[in-house]
């Protein structure tokens, strides 16, 4: 009796942990840039690794590949997205592994080996900073539990190496306006189908402005990092708005390249 109630308690103590590491995990460590993009001729860029903790930290830089899906999701990859282009063998990072105070950073040199023959298109990887923690020792005293667990936390972004003279475009399609009875959220929200084309990814943000009949342009909701990787053609969104077009106007959605303002495609629609 007394060993299944250490038990019980020892499994809502992980469960416990297990809430609590996930909402703070992204709190902890950070990159910035948010994407790399290794345009044709470069050999190189740079990152810096944030510690957003109250402690000292070691972190190891890691590879990883992910297969973006039509919503926006990522499946993880065994193998590289591309078996002409494997990161671990192309890329090396300066320091690779490396430790920081509290609030301290590190900026990372990443060295692009291209193969020789590597034909022309987009390759892709995302970069991974965890946070390499030390198990803790269990308390076996009589009478009382304790859980020693070692967590890593980390958090990755994408890595875009292009080859040759490439090109994207991208449009906008299917936006239909939800009124806060419609959504799951309660709020306002607009949702739209992305198009994109080309022999490169679209990567940007999403902007929705609203102009009611008479008046001025008015930001009311965006989203960051909407990006179609060259592996997907189309994808959905959606975007919670700051609040719900009233009346008649105009309803305006923006898809804009962040890395070079070149705009994508403009839609205006009518709300009579």
């Amino acid at each position: 009796m007394e060993d299944m109630m250490r038990s019980n308690v020892i499994a809502f103590f992980i469960l416990l942990l297990t809430f609590f590491v996930t909402s703070t995990a992204f709190a902890r460590v950070d990159i910035i840039p948010r994407m790399v993009v290794i345009e044709n001729r470069e050999r190189s860029g740079e990152i810096t690794v944030l510690n957003l903790s109250d402690k000292e930290e070691t972190y190891t830089l890691k590879t990883i590949n992910y297969k973006q899906d039509t919503v926006g999701a990522y499946t993880t990859l065994e193998e590289p997205l591309s078996p002409l282009f494997n990161p671990i063998e192309v890329l090396r990072m300066s320091p690779k592994t490396f430790t920081l105070p509290p609030m301290g950073k590190q900026k990372v040199r990443l060295s692009l080996r291209r193969p020789a023959d590597l034909p022309d298109g987009e390759y892709r990887f995302h970069l991974l900073a965890i946070a390499e923690k030390q198990p803790q020792k269990a308390d076996t005293e009589s009478g009382k539990v304790s859980v020693g667990l070692g967590i890593n936390l980390g958090i990755s972004i994408p890595v875009i190496v292009r080859q040759g003279e490439l090109s994207a475009s991208g449009k906008l399609e299917d936006i239909l306006l939800k009124t806060p009875s419609e959504t799951k959220s309660k709020k306002p929200e607009v949702t739209f189908k992305a198009v994109r084309s080309g022999s490169a990814s679209t990567l940007g943000r999403i902007d929705v402005a609203w102009r009611p009949q008479g008046g001025d342009w008015k930001n009311i909701g965006f989203v960051t990092n909407f990006n179609l990787f060259d592996e997907i053609n189309e994808r959905t969104g959606t975007i919670t708005l700051d609040e719900m077009p009233v009346g008649k106007g105009e309803l305006r959605l923006s898809y804009t390249d962040t890395d070079n303002g070149t705009l994508y495609d403009e839609i205006v629609l009518q709300k009579e």
